[in-house]
């Protein structure tokens, strides 16, 4: 049995907890915000169909799919420029190609999962500020409002993507700026969404837009920094005047918008020093958001996890499972990392002529069944 604490109380530390509950380890969640202080937030999150795999697996999905709205088609497009594809779900044999809930309809499903499991404990406005190893132990220090208090675990898991400083924590990160920022907010359009996502590449950037409650769509618009800055200054008449102009006519005109927040992009990978300590989620890697894949990796990342801890027995020691879902699983977070960064640099560029060779490249990926589906695998399952 390993006993395990989790710094960081957001989706993919929650999703661990409940997954490795079923080895029946006693699990410590350690989050610096109150308790339900997240349930408002209306952040979209796009969930692949792994995930909803792994929320099957833990018995939460049926409970979030009042919350959820549908990806049945995936229309991709350049500006200016011939050439589109056209994924479909039933082309597929799916029921969908992914999924939109809110930050805070997530959030919300999985604490009242973890508030029935016996040997989970969720520990609000509670800071980790140091830890240090002690053989096969690790030490942390918790800062809970004016007191003081150690905690002692043979495994950690930091899903903070925040990366708060904590003392005696080593990491080695690689970042790599990509000199360009996001907008996101929800727009309410002419036409209904009809469970359709776009995502449209211009020469600053690409334009993505998912089918939301109430039928609205969220917006994810991302760019190069002077651009989104732009943006974000633009009163909500003109902004909405000018996404029209970048997007085109495809849902009609844009009526109005809620509140607008930007924010700068990289791409990072962290890897941990210490051998019983294992990041997950945004805490190990981030990405560009263009092909929604940020939480649905962090939450393969849990699941695979969980499954090399199932392995851990007198015969093999913990240091060497962590150390062998260490090496495999950073090899599969490049992959994904590879991926968003082809897409971003391989749309974005304004080179002469290569607007051509992306419009002849959508248009064979649209009538190429294996690239389509070897595509869909990628943007589903994260395979």
């Amino acid at each position: 049995m390993i006993d395990g604490a989790v710094i960081g109380g957001g989706p993919v530390g929650l999703v661990f907890a409940i997954l490795n509950h079923s080895n029946q380890n006693k699990i410590q969640i350690f989050e610096a915000k109150k308790c339900n202080a997240l349930y408002q937030d209306s952040r979209a999150l796009a969930l692949s169909n792994g995930s909803r795999l792994i929320l099957e697996e833990i018995g939460v999905w049926e409970r979030l799919k009042k919350n959820i709205t549908n990806i049945n088609r995936i229309h991709t497009s350049q500006v200016n420029s011939f050439g589109r594809t056209l994924l479909e779900a039933k082309e597929f044999n799916e029921k969908s190609l992914g999924f939109i809930v809110s930050y805070g309809d997530l959030m919300k499903t999985l604490i009242e999962k973890i508030e029935k499991l016996n040997n989970v404990e969720v520990i609000y406005e509670t800071k980790v500020t140091k830890c240090f190893d002690d053989k096969s132990l690790i030490h942390l220090s918790l800062q809970n409002k004016n007191e003081t208090k150690v905690f002692q675990s043979n495994l950690v898991i930091l899903a903070d993507g925040a990366n708060d400083k904590i003392e005696g924590l080593e990491l080695q990160k690689k970042i790599k700026p990509l000199n360009h920022s996001a907008i996101v907010t929800k727009v309410s359009t002419e036409l209904p969404h009809q469970n359709t996502a776009y995502e449209r590449f211009t020469d600053e950037g690409p334009i993505a837009l998912l089918p939301n409650k109430n039928n609205k769509f969220s917006l994810v618009w991302t760019g190069p920094n002077e651009h989104i800055d732009k943006l974000a200054n633009l009163n909500e008449k003109s902004f909405l005047i000018q996404l029209h102009k970048s997007f085109g006519d495809r849902v009609g005109n844009f009526k109005e918008c809620e509140k607008r927040i930007s924010f700068h992009l990289k791409h990072s990978s962290v890897s941990v020093l210490h051998p019983n300590i294992v990041a997950l989620g945004n805490a190990s890697q981030t990405m560009h958001p263009v092909a929604g894949q940020g939480l649905n990796t962090g939450f393969k990342d849990a699941y695979k996890l969980n499954k090399a801890i199932k392995k851990f027995n007198d015969d093999k020691d913990l240091q060497s499972i962590l150390d062998g879902y260490k090496k495999s699983r950073s090899g599969e977070q490049r992959k994904i990392l590879d991926f968003t960064e082809i897409l971003v640099n391989g749309f974005s560029s304004d080179l002469v002529g290569l607007k051509k060779v992306r419009g002849f490249a959508l248009s064979f990926l649209d009538i190429t069944k294996p690239i389509k589906n070897s595509f869909v695998r990628k943007l589903s399952y994260g395979e």
